[in-house]
């Protein structure tokens, strides 16, 4: 963040109830959890619906704020606070308005230095995004997303993340329908953009693949015309349609695409796996020069997103062994296919930060490919926003883990009893499969079923909480 007192006072859209008593004095970082305050930095105080943010300005500034965002009236006591502490007030009606009036303010501060990074897609966004940020920290001073705050709090925060020695800016960015990526493009300004794949998330919303792909493409068609890159998945089928809906060719907009096949400007070639999945392989680049990269993430969907990386490394100018070097660096995020060994040796594969049909089978994928002396065994939940196709999008994750050999299938939820009805369909014997209604009696079957040399997966989307499970597994 670089930001001053008094640019901080003309961007907000709000009442002063405090002058700042230095407006040149500047601000380097924004918190809205008042057990994060920094001395100088600014408090957003947010009303949510267990704690009201402006009940804390007063101990805000007791321990350093200098600027505060109230969505209340903080009330005289506390603005006396701020007054003998010198610190600022501003008074808004819309808490994210505010960050992304703060985020404009300072995207447009750092214009000059800053190239930046948009990244979205159905699947894969913050591996993909966690990749371009080690690629990119290898040659430049580097800000990105922290986890997955792609959302229109978490988007302008990392926006605000950028002061004037940042170089590169990378952005994840969320979606749950139309003209929502115009949004946060109006601050986040991408110079590159990074679409990783269109799956079926947020179908439940858009109604089909192709309405996902207009959606998305929304950040492509913010591309700056006659500068901007786009960094497209050469492989996935919608890619023509957000080229299209995005009219990269008459803008002027340079594409370059990604993937295992032979026609993308950037590909991987010649891949390989170890005996727990992680694969190896040469990554050639549009000038024909090709270099080798051994990834410690696991899955052959990782090769897409270290391709995805490359190929922003390489329209960034930096040399590709360096490129390569800084993908076999990475490493994983916790609970994103996170290998951990359970209390009798078994191994884990925690995969529960989140899911979606796309998520299943690459992890399912992964599952059958790590070699195993004993069972493999997948224990997967509900997954949320698939609308009218929840049933059918289930009953293919079933009919997939059959596929991929899945030794023992343990469903987890209301809607996971469709998974169990999809591999039953497709041949897999009843007593293979247990339906279970909740995390403590999925507990219960593993701890009688798991053995030593068993590879155990568990996968849901976030709010089945099925990391419970794992931890229960493992401590």
């Amino acid at each position: 963040m670089w930001l001053s007192r008094g640019e901080m006072i003309d961007c907000l859209d709000g009442e002063v109830l405090v002058e700042p008593a230095d407006k040149d004095a500047l601000v380097r970082k924004i918190v809205w959890d008042s057990r994060q305050i920094e001395p100088g930095c600014a408090f957003l105080a947010i009303r949510g619906e267990r704690v009201d943010g402006n009940t804390f300005i007063g101990k805000a500034v007791e321990d350093g704020a200098a600027f505060v965002v109230a969505t209340a009236n903080p009330g005289e006591d506390a603005l006396e606070k701020c007054r003998k502490a010198d610190a600022a007030v501003v008074l808004v009606s819309d808490h994210i308005a505010a960050m992304s009036q703060l985020a404009a303010r300072n995207r447009d501060k750092v214009d000059a230095n800053v190239k930046v990074v948009g990244i979205t897609g159905s699947s894969g966004k913050t591996t993909t995004k966690n990749l371009i940020r080690d690629v990119l920290s290898a040659e430049f001073k580097t800000v990105a997303t922290q986890a997955n705050q792609n959302n229109e709090l978490g988007v302008p925060n990392t926006v605000l993340g950028a002061d004037e020695n940042t170089q590169m800016l990378v952005v994840e960015m969320g979606m749950r329908g139309f003209h929502q990526l115009d949004k946060l493009c109006e601050f986040v300004k991408p110079t590159i953009g990074v679409v990783t794949n269109i799956g079926t998330a947020h179908e439940e919303l858009l109604g089909s693949q192709e309405n996902i792909a207009k959606a998305k493409s929304e950040m492509i068609a913010a591309l700056p015309d006659g500068t901007g890159i786009a960094v497209l998945n050469g492989d996935d089928p919608f890619t023509p349609k957000i080229r299209e809906f995005a009219s990269v060719d008459s803008r002027g907009v340079r594409v370059i695409t990604y993937g295992v096949g032979d026609g993308n400007a950037v590909h991987a070639m010649n891949i390989d796996y170890d005996r727990i999945g992680r694969p190896s392989f040469d990554i050639e680049f549009p000038d024909g020069r090709v270099s080798h990269v051994d990834l410690a993430l696991m899955g052959a969907h990782n090769v897409m997103n270290a391709c995805a990386a490359a190929a922003v490394g390489y329209v960034c100018d930096m040399p590709i062994e360096r490129i390569c070097n800084a993908l076999g660096s990475a490493e994983g995020q916790s609970m994103r296919q996170e290998v951990v060994t359970a209390r009798n040796g078994a191994t884990v594969i925690n995969d529960t930060y989140n899911a979606n049909p796309d998520s299943m089978a690459a992890a399912l994928s992964l599952l059958h490919m790590i070699e195993c002396d004993g069972k493999r065994i997948a224990v997967l939940g509900d997954m949320g926003e698939l609308g009218n196709r929840e049933v059918e999008a289930h009953e293919k994750v079933g009919k997939l883990a059959h596929e991929r050999g899945v030794d023992l299938l343990i469903c987890v939820g209301s809607l996971a009893r469709n998974i169990a009805a999809g591999a039953m369909s497709a041949g897999m014997p009843q007593d293979k499969v247990v339906e279970c209604q909740d995390v403590a009696a999925a507990k219960e079957v593993l701890d009688s079923a798991l053995e030593p040399h068993d590879v155990v997966l568990v996968k849901a989307s976030r709010f089945m909480e099925l990391e419970k499970l794992v931890k229960g597994l493992v401590d």
